[in-house]
């Protein structure tokens, strides 16, 4: 191929890739807490963003899943269009003329905890006593044992232990709203949630977890932390109590960075642990680079491939296999597909019996499923719906309105999956439109209940607190 043409497939790579790292930097400064709220489907599409760099411009590389040769090809216009969309969705949400207009919650200078929180906090001590005393009743821990996580969750573990899995971001939730909730009100957080929330951190390593439950679990507590950040940005955000030094220097920048690179640190730990002592790969490293900067995007990369060939069965057989005729219906149909598509219908039920599916899923669901010419504008749909759920989590709670805040943040999670693995048959399931429904009544009568105390409070919290300059109350 002539320089010149490999000079242009390179920028065709090259820029859309810098143009979404460009747009989370102005994310991270000018929509901090839209950064924070969206954390779970930013790092996820972030990650894959570079993971596919790697196969344009490193490609042909083999896929060890797919038995292929991937790469070598400008495939990141489309996906990154994908990527952006969802950026410019939850920036456009938390726009600051949309934040100006949510109320302010009504001062209560050093709040502690009380009623509400303190049964929450009583029931999830209580739940991590029976969570750890099941899993040292039952036998070896398999941390120190060596064991899979895979084995251990489906032959050892107890009945509390798939709770955590399938509720961990409904728990990590409500760990972060109440870890935050005073802090919005005058008080302080309360750290007691935190202690909680490290103690699930170590449960996941203990049972031989490696890097997917902490950042999910991580993501969903971080995003009513949102709240913060927002509030600080309108100048309503009460000063905190005095704290202790430990905490001082625990929440400050340096300490906050600390902590990261520490769990950042534990988990490359954990996964080099399975991965060379657990699992007992052959070739470790080559293991690693698959996993992270192939896998990721090696469907998208078919999918791509295939657009303008027509060598994928099309619209109406995918449909079928995702909606109407899945190999299991109980799991994410949208990744079976594209498995079938790729690796045939024997080796996916093989997989699948053994509990593995493929990584990726979003945008290439959206594209097999609505062609190249409708894919962009579903997928700019679904960032919608998504970022309002998002900024609805944190508004409630800054306003106090927790039952609101849950249910959402319930409703959010079946949109995020389409992200985390294009899952799409959730929107089939008749418990998802029972809890769009709660959510709506929840919605509804918190409103009606808590609104004037909101309004109450709003006048006060922005003369006591000050307010930016041109800012006025809404």
């Amino acid at each position: 191929m002539p320089s010149v043409q490999l000079e242009e497939f390179a920028l065709l790579t090259i820029v859309p890739a810098a143009a979404v790292l460009v747009a989370l930097w102005w994310m991270l400064h000018r929509r901090t807490a839209a950064t924070i709220a969206a954390a779970f489907l930013l790092f996820s599409l972030v990650t894959r963003t570079l993971s596919l760099a790697y196969v344009d411009l490193a490609g042909p590389v083999y896929a060890d899943e797919l038995e292929a040769m991937v790469g070598g090809g400008p495939s990141m216009p489309l996906f990154a269009c994908s990527v952006l969309l969802v950026m410019a969705s939850v920036c456009y949400a938390f726009r600051p003329s949309r934040m100006r207009q949510v109320p302010l919650p009504a001062p209560r200078p050093g709040a502690r905890r009380q009623g509400f929180g303190t049964v929450v906090l009583l029931l999830v001590v209580g739940f991590a006593i029976a969570l750890y005393g099941d899993m040292l009743i039952r036998g070896p821990v398999p941390l120190f044992a060596g064991i899979d996580r895979i084995a251990y969750g489906q032959s050892m573990a107890g009945p509390l232990h798939p709770l955590v899995f399938k509720y961990g971001f409904l728990m990590a939730g409500l760990l972060g709203i109440n870890f935050v909730r005073l802090r919005l009100v005058g008080g302080d957080f309360d750290f007691a949630f935190l202690w909680l929330y490290l103690c699930f951190i170590a449960y996941f390593a203990l049972t031989g977890h490696r890097f997917s439950a902490f950042y999910s679990f991580t993501c969903f507590f971080a995003l009513p932390l949102a709240a913060v950040p927002l509030l600080s940005s309108r100048g309503g955000l009460p000063p905190h109590p005095k704290r202790s030094r430990m905490w001082e220097v625990a929440l400050s920048r340096t300490g906050r960075l600390v902590l990261l690179g520490a769990l950042g640190a534990a988990i490359a730990g954990l996964v080099l642990n399975s991965i060379v002592n657990v699992r007992e790969y052959d070739e470790p490293l080559r293991l690693i680079m698959q996993r992270m900067l192939v896998q990721p995007v090696e469907l998208w990369w078919t999918t791509w491939n295939d657009i303008g060939i027509g060598s994928h069965p099309g619209p109406a057989a995918m449909w079928d296999s995702v909606f109407f005729n899945p190999i299991d219906p109980t799991r994410n149909t949208s990744i079976q597909a594209l498995m079938l598509i790729n690796i045939g219908v024997d080796r996916t039920r093989e997989l699948l019996a053994m509990g593995q599916q493929y990584a990726g899923g979003y945008p290439e669901v959206l594209f097999e499923l609505f062609g190249p010419y409708l894919a962009l504008p579903v997928a700019a749909a679904f960032s919608i719906v998504t970022a309002l759920l998002l900024r609805l989590v944190v508004t409630a709670t800054c306003q106090g309105r927790v039952f609101t805040a849950m249910l959402a943040l319930y409703v959010y999670y079946g949109f995020s999956l389409l992200y985390i693995g294009g899952m799409l048959n959730f929107l089939l399931e008749w418990t998802f439109w029972l809890k769009l429904s709660a959510l709506a009544a929840a919605c509804a009568f918190e409103r009606s209940h808590g609104v004037r105390a909101a309004g109450a409070g709003r006048s006060r919290t922005l003369r006591s607190f000050g307010s930016p300059a041109g800012l006025r109350a809404p």
